[in-house]
């Protein structure tokens, strides 16, 4: 819960409607027209899947398949078809949701319908299922439920394990990092990670203090993904080319010398107008500010998050 007016007021200006858009939308389908899909193999019957919204992730074998991810509603009719091309059957047997986003679970209900049985952590059912009311301080955005038909059937705490086309599939749950239910994926024997939103790469990342997410969270998702990974490693990101572990240290070693540089300007006293005049990022905008989170964004949000309690 935010308690400080002025980390309420950043929060409001992160997430204004561009920003906001991107992270959560909808559970149904957007505007939008659809986008194509484009497909990279990453070995051991393992695909990365790229269209609009966050990066897929395919395990294929004559076990079925196992997806991660179905970003827009509009999207699965070419994703499906995508999946169908490399697995070389439509038997869509498990869907894992890393997040509750509307670009990562926005296709739920028709790979559902696909004969997908959907996976996620505790907290994205709890969220899918129910109404999401988010106080910005200046505003307050509500998300209906999902359709029944796209919640989750099966969730978890902590970790599980599936073992489907000679794959140890190990779910870790990384805790208040993006949201609170924050889900990687690791293929232990192709030694391929889908690591969900908790790694934007090569970009500011999109941390979503208003659903549990933090940005110590964040950086502590990361070390855990760099701990599992090693040199080999081939990285699925939820947003952003496919990655490898020295891009996970480049994004943790980003984060904390901004996330500094911003504790700095609360540290001496600054409101949030004053902080966004001195432009602490400024030395990291070249390289990571993107499209959807600029500087302005990305330093409300940290400011916001940094200078705030919660329960």
């Amino acid at each position: 819960m935010l308690r400080h007016t002025s980390g309420l007021a950043a929060l409001a200006l992160a997430l204004a409607p561009g920003a906001y858009a991107h992270g959560n939308g909808t559970h149904t389908a957007q505007s939008a027209q659809p986008a194509e899909v484009e497909t990279s193999e990453l070995g051991g019957g393992i695909y990365m899947l790229t269209g609009r919204g966050g990066n897929l992730g395919v395990l294929t074998g004559e076990d079925g398949a196992f997806i991660i991810d179905s970003q827009y509603a509009e999207m699965a009719p070419a994703l499906l078809n995508a999946v169908s091309e490399v697995a070389d059957t439509s038997n869509v047997r498990f869907l894992l949701n890393t997040h509750w986003h509307g670009d990562h679970t926005g296709g739920n209900k028709p790979m559902a319908g696909a004969g997908a049985t959907i996976v996620a952590h505790d907290e994205v059912r709890t969220r899918l299922t129910h109404e999401q009311v988010q106080d910005f301080g200046s505003e307050t955005r509500t998300t209906p439920p999902a359709p029944e038909e796209a919640w989750p059937v099966i969730s978890y705490s902590e970790e599980m394990r599936f073992y489907l086309n000679g794959q140890t599939i190990h779910i870790h749950h990384l805790p208040h990092a993006h949201t609170d239910g924050d889900s990687a994926v690791f293929f232990e024997e192709a030694n391929v990670i889908h690591t969900g939103d908790v790694m934007f790469n090569g970009s500011f990342p999109f941390v979503d203090i208003t659903s549990g997410g933090t940005f110590a969270g964040y950086v502590t998702g990361l070390e855990t993904l760099h701990e599992l990974a090693n040199a080999e490693t081939r990285i699925i990101p939820g947003h952003g080319s496919e990655a490898d572990r020295t891009d996970i240290m480049a994004l943790k070693t980003m984060l904390e010398e901004a996330m500094a540089a911003v504790q700095g300007e609360i540290d001496a006293g600054k409101t949030l107008e004053e902080t966004l005049e001195a432009r602490p990022l400024e030395p990291w905008v070249a390289d990571w500010e993107s499209g959807f989170m600029t500087e302005k964004r990305f330093t409300s949000l940290m400011y916001a998050d940094l200078s705030s309690d919660r329960d």
